[in-house]
């Protein structure tokens, strides 16, 4: 309800006296109101005090009606007027109200105007939309509550700027420590690239020492072949010289070199035996 207050004043000498008398108010078309009650065109009356002031309470007109006034109802000096009672938490003057055309509810200071066309939404992405569907139109909206669902959705975006600068410091972390992994992992690869060479070097060496120890071993054999060659022809030059130089004597006869001592052959006659004389050894000189 919005408060409005009514002063009505009449001429005289010198100044200006109260005027009593009825004020009566009447909604202009059937309505529903904020909770959804039919409100008839009912009328009611409310008088004027002896200082000739009102204040009455009113609903706040919309789009669908208007207050009619009619002043000093029922006297020659009746008046009516439509009016617009705007929603104010502080008491109105009577004088303040808009007064409309009873007709189109349009302001009497803009008949002959163009009509004024408003839209109502509830977002301002609501009233945008509204906006460009309806361009000879004004959309109001609520800014309150759109500046509430401003604040959420910077809120939102305040917790995701946070959340995305935490990530970067874990992903900032994790590259320095896969940076370090990956120096440790060079300075290791550097080592066994190292211990490969060295590696390579003394298996090198020992390939050449093992080679040297082959060489000599098979000098060494060779020499040794050699010699047992050298040893088999001189054992087989010395047997064959000895068997060259064995020689049997005759059977019969005197060889050369033999020496006839003089020895005569003796005959001894035994009992009961040949008398056959016994034949001389042979003596075998083997030549020098």
């Amino acid at each position: 309800m919005t408060q409005i207050h009514i002063s009505i004043r009449k001429p005289k000498t010198g100044g200006l006296d109260p005027v009593t008398g009825l004020m009566r108010f009447r909604p202009v078309r059937r309505h529903f109101d904020a909770d959804k009650n039919l409100i008839i065109a009912a009328s009611f009356d409310a008088d004027l005090s002896e200082t000739g002031e009102l204040t009455v309470d009113l609903l706040p007109t919309t789009s669908a009606f208007v207050w009619q006034v009619i002043e000093l109802a029922d006297t020659p000096q009746a008046y009516t007027r439509y009016v617009e009672v705007p929603d104010s938490k502080t008491k109105v003057e009577y004088a303040d109200l808009v007064e409309v055309d009873a007709g189109t509810f349009v302001p009497k200071d803009m008949q002959g105007s163009q009509l004024l066309k408003v839209r109502h939404a509830s977002t301002q992405s609501e009233a945008e939309t509204l906006s460009a569907r309806y361009p000879d139109a004004v959309v109001l909206f609520d800014e309150t509550a759109t500046t509430m669902k401003a604040a959420m959705a910077m809120s939102t975006l305040e917790s995701i700027t946070a959340e995305a600068q935490t990530n970067a410091a874990l992903a900032r972390s994790a590259m320095l420590s896969a940076q370090s992994s990956a120096d440790s992992a060079t300075a290791t690869q550097s080592d066994l690239n190292i211990l490969a060479s060295n590696a390579n070097t003394l298996a090198a060496s020992v390939a050449n020492d093992s080679q040297t120890v082959a060489d000599t071993a098979n000098a060494v054999a060779a020499k040794g072949e050699s010699a047992i060659a050298t040893i088999d022809s001189t054992v087989r030059a010395v047997k064959d010289k000895a068997e060259a130089a064995t020689t049997v004597l005759p059977s019969t006869g005197t060889t050369e070199g033999t020496t006839d001592t003089g020895t005569t052959e003796e005959t001894t006659e035994e009992p009961g035996k040949d008398s056959t004389p016994a034949k001389a050894k042979k003596a075998t000189v083997k030549g020098a």
